[in-house]
């Protein structure tokens, strides 16, 4: 397997969240919620948050974002890619070998080529 570039890995993460485990859905929904409360002053928001499950005091789930988000998001990339060769459809231009918006694009958002 290649080494796992960010944009096929944000590419994985977007399309193929289905194929998370449930440590990592709890990892990005924590992040996510984290992104979402950066620079609130009032504590309720995050106590709801913990409260609901949206933010993790467990330290399985928040591990797997000590080495950062892009860290995270390459090492979920690459445990999907490894676990599910067979679900994973990187839609490439067949023109300018670009990845493709989504599994289902038809028009190269590098190049304009269109295979309708």
């Amino acid at each position: 397997m290649d080494d796992i570039t960010i944009e096929k890995a944000d590419y994985i993460i977007a399309h193929y969240m289905e194929l998370m485990n449930w440590e990592e859905r709890k990892a990005l929904r924590h992040h996510v919620s984290t992104i979402k409360l950066e620079g609130a002053t009032d504590v309720r928001p995050t106590r709801m948050y913990l409260k609901t499950g949206w933010l993790s005091d467990d330290p399985l789930i928040l591990n797997y974002l000590g080495e950062g988000y892009v860290k995270f998001t390459l090492n979920c990339a690459e445990r999907i890619l490894k676990d599910n060769p067979a679900e994973v459809f990187f839609n490439l231009c067949p023109v300018c070998k670009k990845l493709a918006r989504t599994p289902l694009a038809k028009q190269c958002r590098w190049c304009g080529h269109d295979w309708h």
